[in-house]
């Protein structure tokens, strides 16, 4: 094995970028770039530099079906339970199955895979307020106690809590959270799943109005208004970097295998 810098990590995360897209294309699948690659592509034209995963999202029947059949280079993972890859999350992974990672304060974590751009699936979600804020907090709740299932160290509390129950239960529960209002009852979608605030919430025409948007100079899907989107992520001062001290990706060793 060979430890690897993050600009070979930047060089992984964009080759699996492409075989995505060339997939969905092909497939007719739907996505755009999400979060912190949408902010590196507009304010770097690139991976954030300290950044060392990449995040996409797709509406949930069009992950359903990628998950389902994608077939490239690398190896998509969804609630993957092996024993080279235990990744259980409610949220899809496409990884590079030749690298790993490790991350010395999750030591006692179960999880560990490679390289990866995290695939959020956007749920329909109700108009009404009230119900809306209810679904955000029980979707929170169900995942963070789905991934503190998989730990042996944290909080107290929430692993004795998340003990209550197996990870079949805490996946069911967190996929009949997501799956709960169906699209023709409403104007919205969000991510549920992996979320843990109520800001990712877009209109349901979101997928139908997106952009081209070059990082590293290949065009991928992205939403229409960045601004607004980015905005919203991460407030008016996007294009502002974070202080030296706070440019830290997730942390971790990563290796070629």
């Amino acid at each position: 094995m060979r430890q690897i810098g993050i600009d070979e990590v930047h060089d992984i995360l964009f080759s699996i970028l492409c075989d995505i897209d060339d997939f969905c294309r092909k497939e007719g699948l739907r996505w755009a770039m999400g979060y912190g690659t949408v902010l590196g592509a507009v304010r770097y034209g690139d991976f954030i530099p300290w950044d060392d995963d990449a995040d996409i999202v797709m509406p949930r029947e069009d992950f359903d079906r990628f998950v389902a059949t994608y077939k490239g280079k690398y190896e998509c993972i969804l609630n993957t339970r092996r024993e080279d890859v235990f990744y259980v999350a409610g949220v899809a992974k496409v990884h590079d199955p030749r690298t790993d990672k490790f991350v010395a304060s999750r030591s006692k974590y179960i999880s560990h895979y490679g390289v990866s751009v995290d695939i959020f699936p956007l749920d329909p979600v109700p108009d009404d307020e009230e119900a809306f804020q209810t679904l955000v907090r029980k979707s929170i709740h169900a995942h963070r106690r789905l991934l503190y299932r998989s730990r042996k160290t944290g909080s107290p509390l929430l692993l004795l809590d998340s003990h209550f129950h197996s990870l079949d239960w805490w996946l069911g529960r967190c996929d009949r959270l997501a799956r709960s209002y169906k699209a023709e009852d409403c104007s919205r979608i969000a991510i549920l799943m992996g979320s843990r605030s109520a800001r990712n919430v877009h209109p349901k025409d979101f997928f139908e109005h997106l952009k081209p948007l070059s990082l590293r100079g290949r065009q991928f899907p992205a939403p229409e208004d960045t601004d607004s989107y980015l905005t919203q992520m991460y407030g008016p001062d996007y294009m502002t970097p974070p202080p030296v001290s706070e440019r830290g990706g997730h942390g971790g060793e990563v290796w070629a295998l």
